[in-house]
């Protein structure tokens, strides 16, 4: 409240009128009246009318008491300068452009799914909203709505981060395309919400239990452990992995072109994987799907031993829990590629050489993925001159 009145923020609502910058009188917020732009008597009358419909529209909620806020009038507004929009027509606008996007692009099946997703989340907000999404409405309040929504149904913060992603992601495509003129979603405020997760790795002993595992009689379980190793080894993505022939290994590496980032990377054969590929004779079996190599996994690790307790504490929505998980329930295909980085990083080769073979593009980025524990770390630091040097007397 402010001196008894309520004060509101400043709202964005586009409508269907464009006109010229060279025409603009920013000043009087109208179109300029020279010979350049005949049209400018029509213009100004239908800039009047929609003014004259918006303080009537307010004066009406004021005069009732209601609630105002930025999705109410837009709500109101979309009832008076959208009723004779064709939903289904047109993909110049946000809730018809992400299916387009969709059908057209030439993403992973992957990254699909998690715009599938986005999508499905916008069309349940629209519902429970009763609101029309378009590209002028995706703004701050917009974004803190949509993050309470989302949360409402017990997303957990990185969820609703590769939410807000995706979206950022659409609004950028369709802005570089010139389908709207809304930068609402590049302000700081338009953020990712972000939780640490409990990703676990696997350390030298760990995948050395699993190396020595005897599947001599359970041969699905004896290829899944293969590829685990060789993707422990390489930093190899699953999506890579699949894709990985006799062709890719030349010159004792692996070289290849990502299918995530479409980033080469070579990456030297790690003797381990050296002896995988032997005894297949370089030629590699089938690799299963996702689904069922993350079931297979988890049983090749619990055989391994690997069952130290581990403490997981997530937010879903707005509560926090807490509870303890034996480690191979958490091992999926990802974390062979997690435990390559870790790794690789505490024997000491340097990150720029690790984020070589594991395509990631800023230190940060690759700092924030590997895994090392405090005592980890202390190790890895008792080798640093730092704390070797030689005291003179």
């Amino acid at each position: 409240m402010v001196g008894g009145k309520k004060k509101y923020l400043p709202m964005q609502y586009h409508t269907d009128e464009a006109i010229n910058p060279a025409f603009w009188n920013k000043k009087k917020g109208e179109a300029k009246q020279v010979s350049k732009f005949p049209q400018h008597p029509e213009f100004n009358a239908r800039l009047s009318n929609i003014r004259d419909k918006v303080l009537t529209i307010y004066r009406r909620l004021l005069n009732d008491d209601a609630e105002i806020s930025n999705d109410i009038l837009s709500n109101e507004f979309d009832l008076i300068f959208r009723k004779h929009r064709n939903r289904t027509v047109s993909r110049h606008e946000l809730m018809q452009f992400i299916p387009y996007f969709i059908e057209t692009s030439n993403k992973t099946q992957s990254t699909k799914k998690s715009y599938r997703q986005l999508l499905n989340d916008l069309q349940e907000y629209e519902q429970s909203k009763n609101i029309v999404l378009t590209f002028g409405r995706i703004d701050i309040d917009f974004h803190d709505n949509f993050v309470q929504f989302l949360q409402s149904k017990k997303y957990a913060p990185n969820t609703i981060g590769t939410r807000i992603k995706v979206l950022k992601t659409f609004m950028n495509v369709a802005y570089e395309r010139n389908l709207h003129t809304n930068l609402d979603f590049k302000k700081r405020a338009f953020d990712k919400p972000k939780e640490e997760t409990t990703a676990v790795y696997l350390n030298e002993k760990e995948l050395d239990a699993i190396h020595r595992l005897d599947y001599s009689n359970n041969k699905a379980y004896d290829r899944v452990r293969d590829w685990f190793l060789i993707a422990a080894y390489t930093g190899l993505r699953f999506s890579d992995l699949q894709r990985l022939t006799r062709d890719d290994i030349q010159d004792g590496a692996i070289t290849s072109k990502t299918v995530k980032t479409g980033t080469m990377v070579s990456i030297p054969l790690h003797t381990i994987v050296k002896s995988i590929l032997e005894k297949y004779d370089y030629t590699l079996p089938k690799l299963i799907n996702n689904h069922k190599f993350n079931e297979y996994i988890k049983e090749v690790a619990k055989d391994a031993g690997i069952d130290e307790p581990v403490i997981i504490e997530e937010t879903k929505g707005h509560l926090k829990s807490k509870t303890t998980e034996k480690k191979y329930n958490l091992i999926s295909a990802h974390t062979a590629r997690r435990s390559f980085a870790t790794n690789a990083y505490i024997a000491g080769v340097p990150a720029i050489q690790i984020m070589k073979m594991t395509g990631h593009k800023t230190e940060k980025a690759f700092l924030g993925y590997i895994k090392i524990s405090a005592s980890e770390n202390a190790k890895k630091l008792q080798l640093h001159p730092f704390f070797n040097k030689m005291i003179v007397k």
